[in-house]
């Protein structure tokens, strides 16, 4: 450069001018692009609503318990346990709710939104459910916000301004639309649900295609071969009898039914049982629960429900708990004659040897405790000689 001052001259005005020019694009380039893409970490508020519910930060001192009450502001990347005596509401930075029932866990994995209102971008918002049941309401949002719950099985994309519920099994996780819609996708395959319908994703396999929100908490209400889900037994009392009805499977003017018969009992008690484990918490929001059975009665020694509306030759009781944990039971009998004018409360006279369409009222709007989980179904004769048949029976929670 010094023997030759004039090009070392050109090339450093040429270099600065090349900076220059770089520096004049790349600043607005570089500044549109943060505005553009810059995001901000957002925090949830996590309140537990009964019982103690466990909260892992991303960071910290391990699992900290909240009791009911108690609420903490929790970063993406928190874990929330909810064992089965507790409950959980989670609010999110854009007025989003999720509530977890008993037994739920999950992950907040992202909470982002963008640092500035002309980004283009939406808020992120996703969340993992590793077990249990949850309730989802979407806000209504000036702008946009992307859900997502991810399962083992499959994802949602959840619509603004929503209510939805996703529940995740052993074998499949449940997803349903009570307002707004959701897209759900497994194995590269997507089904929109819109309102008030459902979707089952099972391991391995896209999603089902969608159905009504109805749903029969039931398993083989028909009774068809093999009775895995059912329990086969006879209750004696305690009046010492020792002669058990028989329930077998048995075809009646072109139905498959089970018939539940006794006789030579001499005036002893006697109970033949199916019965159900169900364990089953009623969605929330639930409109309707209803009972449905086909049944019919041949034969009852015992007049009407027996001398304590307790006995009668065909019964459904159902077991359940409120919110409090607390057990109460549904019971509806069915009898075709009362000639000793014994009492029959919650009994329903049919005819003899007719098969009979029963449909119970809207038991969320009856019963004088309301159910908050159904533990098991019977289904049974009561009393001294009994020859009853019923061919199928629905629990429809919707």
């Amino acid at each position: 450069m010094r023997e030759n001052p004039e090009r070392g001259a050109w090339v450093v005005l040429l270099s600065a001018f090349a900076i220059f020019c770089l520096l004049i694009v790349s600043i607005p380039v570089g500044a549109r692009y943060h505005i553009l893409n810059s995001e901000r970490d957002q925090v949830a508020l996590v309140e537990s609503l009964v019982g103690t519910v466990v909260v892992e930060l991303p960071v910290g001192a391990g699992p900290q318990p909240l009791t009911r009450g108690n609420s903490i502001q929790v970063p993406e990347g928190t874990l929330i346990y909810v064992d089965e005596t507790s409950e959980a509401v989670v609010t999110f930075f854009d007025h989003s709710f999720m509530r977890l029932f008993s037994g739920a866990a999950v992950r907040l994995e992202t909470l982002r939104s963008p640092r500035y209102q002309s980004s283009p971008l939406p808020a992120s918002l996703r969340l993992s459910l590793l077990a249990g049941r949850i309730r989802i309401g979407t806000a209504l949002s000036t702008t946009p916000v992307d859900m997502m719950v991810s399962t083992l099985y499959g994802q949602a994309r959840l619509a603004e301004d929503g209510s939805y519920a996703i529940e995740v099994g052993q074998d499949r996780a449940e997803i349903i639309a009570y307002r707004g819609h959701a897209d759900v996708i497994a194995q590269h395959q997507q089904v929109r649900l819109e309102p008030r319908e459902r979707t089952y994703i099972m391991p391995g396999q896209p999603p089902q295609l969608p159905t009504g929100v109805a749903r029969n908490l039931i398993a083989n209400g028909e009774f068809e071969e093999p009775l895995t889900e059912w329990r086969i037994f006879n209750d004696q009392g305690t009046d010492g009898g020792d002669i058990d009805g028989v329930a077998e499977r048995v075809a009646d003017e072109g139905r498959e039914a089970i018939r539940l018969f006794r006789t030579g009992a001499w005036g002893n008690h006697c109970q033949t049982i199916l019965e159900q484990s169900i364990d089953a918490v009623i969605p929330d929001p639930a409109t309707s629960l209803v009972v449905r059975a086909t049944v019919k009665v041949r034969y009852q020694a015992l007049s009407g429900g027996g001398y304590l509306a307790s006995e009668y030759p065909l019964m459904i009781r159902i077991t359940y708990r409120d919110v409090y944990d607390s057990e109460a039971e549904w019971v509806q009998g069915f009898y075709y004659q009362n000639v000793d004018n014994n009492p029959t409360t919650f009994g329903q006279l049919i005819p003899r040897n007719r098969w009979y369409l029963f449909e119970s009222e809207n038991l969320l709007e009856t019963l004088s405790v309301s159910p908050h989980r159904i533990i098991r179904i019977r289904v049974y004769a009561s009393g001294w000689d009994y020859d009853s048949l019923i061919s199928d029976i629905s629990l429809i929670v919707e």
